[in-house]
């Protein structure tokens, strides 16, 4: 059981303490295993399933393991990770000292990757618009999952690891008219002892919607593309694994092509040879500043947002009555927020979709406290929806009838992640 608020702090400041790190893969495209496969992220696909594979999607797994505790970290080719997916995951690897407390799922949220809400147990919606859970594909995908998991934890290794940022100009837009655009790809790297690159870790801000609710192949999208371009450009089996920022009002800007799969695969080699080049000037050393931490936050009263039924209900076809029957299911009354850092880097998660304007603040703060490279994970081990500032939720739009807490709901979790990041950067 949760107790009201789960914290747990594991912080070590050492000269130059050993950090080993396992990495793996497995394909989670259900239709491997013949099963109707619902891709997320547009409501007018009314649930059908995926008719073909463009691109095979994955699930990553890097387990860590410092001073005899071990943490996870999971991205996931989907649209959003609900917190069953990653405690059936955990159950089934059964790796010791290895908790859901030190476990950050991430998804992508490619809309041409798997629906979340069909690998979500509370979902009884039996809405095609929203998603139909389905077990086939819940149980595909952690098993799938869980041995990625196994095989990462028999790898662990010892490995140094090192940071960087950069701007990528142009690339991404505020879709709501704010003035608020993050423009910073920030990545991590570990290398193992002989000097080779295992990991690199991307953060960048932008909804994977090039592809458009009409097209019905299961693909990674433009993150899909930017891996596999890291990956073949950093060579010696380098895996590179990619968590998307407070992409709440974020989009992408378009690049020329002549299909939407063409401008994803353009757009994602784009962000995909940034990060190389940026992997290629990180200097790597030992550990001296390594945690995970997290916290379980105690959400305000879960409600609709006014315009729900005027701006949402038509798309996904709900009726206020049913969606105030949802919202005491398939929403939580906590969720999770997560800090990890590693050297002079240190990430923040979100268990939804935040807004640019509370994502920058939190890095803002960050560097304020010391942190070099600070970076914030959306849709990290849950997702409860949009989370935008009042004034945001009080302008309306699709986003605001998609958040599901109020209008204090931007200002609490910013607040409990400033808290926490400046806990965890002071090493207290």
């Amino acid at each position: 059981m949760r107790l009201t608020v789960l914290f747990l702090l594991c912080f070590t400041l050492t000269a130059a303490a050993e950090l080993r790190a396992g990495v793996a893969r497995e394909s989670i495209t259900p239709m491997e295993a013949k099963i109707p496969t619902q891709l997320g992220g547009y409501g007018a696909r009314e649930g059908k399933p995926a008719e073909g594979v463009l691109d095979t999607i994955y699930g990553k797994v890097l387990v860590l393991e410092f001073n005899g505790e071990k943490s996870a970290l999971i991205t996931l080719d989907i649209c959003s990770v609900p917190v069953g997916l990653v405690e059936e995951t955990l159950a089934k690897a059964h790796i010791d000292g290895l908790t859901i407390a030190r476990t950050m799922a991430c998804a992508s949220h490619s809309h041409t990757g798997l629906e979340g809400f069909a690998l979500d147990r509370r979902n009884i919606a039996d809405n095609p618009t929203v998603g139909i859970f389905s077990e086939p594909m819940l149980t595909f995908v952690s098993d799938r999952l869980a041995k990625a998991l196994v095989a990462a934890n028999a790898a662990l290794q010892p490995v140094t690891a090192g940071s960087g940022a950069v701007p990528l100009p142009n690339m991404n837009h505020n879709r709501r008219g704010a003035s608020c655009t993050d423009d910073q790809l920030t990545a991590l790297r570990l290398d193992k002892a002989d000097g080779k690159p295992l990991v690199l870790f991307v953060n960048y801000t932008a909804h994977g919607t090039f592809v458009e609710e009409s097209e019905m192949l299961v693909s990674g999208e433009w993150a899909g593309s930017m891996q596999r371009t890291v990956e073949d450009l950093m060579g010696d089996g380098a895996t590179c694994m990619y968590a998307n920022g407070a992409e709440g009002d974020i989009a992408p800007t378009g690049k020329a092509a002549g299909s939407p799969y063409e401008k994803a695969w353009n757009y994602g080699r784009e962000v995909g040879i940034a990060a190389w080049r940026l992997a290629d000037h990180i200097e790597t050393r030992p550990v001296s500043h390594f945690a995970v931490t997290s916290k379980w936050v105690t959400l305000p009263e879960r409600r609709s947002a006014p315009d729900f039924i005027k701006i949402a209900g038509d798309e996904y076809k709900v009726t206020q009555d049913q969606i105030d029957l949802l919202l005491k299911v398939m929403f939580p009354d906590q969720a999770p927020i997560f800090a990890f850092r590693l050297n002079d880097f240190q990430m923040m998660t979100f268990p939804g979709e935040p807004i640019c304007a509370i994502g920058t603040a939190v890095k803002d703060a960050l560097r304020k406290e010391g942190i070099s490279h600070p970076c914030v994970a959306a849709l990290t081990t849950d997702h409860i929806g949009y989370i935008l500032t009042t004034d945001e939720y009080h302008k309306s739009g699709y986003e605001a009838t998609a958040s599901f807490y109020g209008d204090g709901l931007g200002a609490l979790l910013q607040n409990e992640a400033m808290a926490l990041g400046a806990t965890v950067a002071a090493g207290k």
